[in-house]
C-alpha cells in the first residue's frame, strides 16, 4: 500500500513537472499569436516574418554568438531591418549576408553601425528613447501603436511598421522627431493600401 501511495507521488510530481514546463510556452504561444492577430498583415504575415526572424537570428548566432548578441533584427511583410554596431567590415558583411538567406525575405534595410566609441552610456541613452517613444505611441488614441516596431542606434530612431494613413504616419514621426535624445528619424513605413 505504501509503495502503491509512494508511485502514485511520483506520478503527479512527474506530471506536474511537465506541466510546468508546458505552461510558459503555452501562455508565451497564445500571447505572441494574440498580438501578430492584432497586427495589420494579420496572422500569417506574422507568422511568415516571425520565420524569417528565428533564422536569420539562428544564423547569427551559428556565425558567432557575439554577431548574434550586437546585431538587432526586425522584420515587417518581409522586409529586414537590421540594426546595431559591430567591431569590423567583416562582421557588417556577414550580417547582411544572412538576413538575405531565408526565403521570403523581399529587402534588407541596413543600418548597422560601428561600435568604436559606442558606450554603455550611449546604449542607456538609445533604449530610454525607444522605450519613451514606444510610450507616447500607445497613449495616442489616434495611432495603432501596435503596427510599429522602433529601434534607436546612436541617437537616430529607425520606425518600421504599416501606417493607416499619411496623417497616422505624420503623428508617429512627429512624436519621434520631439522625443528628447533624438538626432534623426528614418521611416520605412508602408501604407495600409501598399500591404493590402
Amino acid at each position: 500500500m505504501h509503495f502503491k501511495k509512494l508511485l502514485l507521488l511520483c506520478g503527479v510530481i512527474s506530471c506536474s513537472g511537465v506541466l510546468v514546463a508546458c505552461v510558459p510556452g503555452v501562455i508565451g504561444g497564445g500571447a505572441a499569436v494574440g498580438v501578430a492577430a492584432a497586427k495589420e498583415k494579420g496572422v500569417s504575415g506574422a507568422w511568415a516574418d516571425t520565420k524569417i526572424s528565428s533564422a536569420i537570428k539562428l544564423s547569427l548566432y551559428q556565425k558567432d554568438p557575439e554577431l548574434h548578441r550586437v546585431v538587432d533584427v526586425n522584420v515587417q511583410n518581409g522586409e529586414v531591418m537590421l540594426t546595431g554596431a559591430v567591431p569590423n567590415e567583416q562582421m557588417h558583411l556577414d550580417a547582411v549576408k544572412i538576413a538575405w538567406e531565408p526565403q521570403g525575405v523581399k529587402r534588407v534595410i541596413d543600418n548597422i553601425g560601428r561600435s568604436e566609441g559606442a558606450s554603455l552610456g550611449t546604449y542607456t541613452k538609445d533604449t530610454w528613447i525607444t522605450t519613451q517613444l514606444k510610450s507616447t505611441l500607445m497613449f495616442d488614441g489616434e495611432i495603432q501603436s501596435r503596427n510599429y516596431s522602433i529601434k534607436t542606434v546612436s541617437g537616430q530612431v529607425y520606425i518600421m511598421g504599416i501606417a493607416q494613413d499619411q496623417a497616422e504616419l505624420d503623428r508617429v514621426v512627429n512624436h519621434a522627431s520631439n522625443t528628447v535624445g533624438v538626432s534623426k528619424v528614418v521611416s520605412y513605413v508602408k501604407m495600409k493600401e501598399e500591404v493590402n
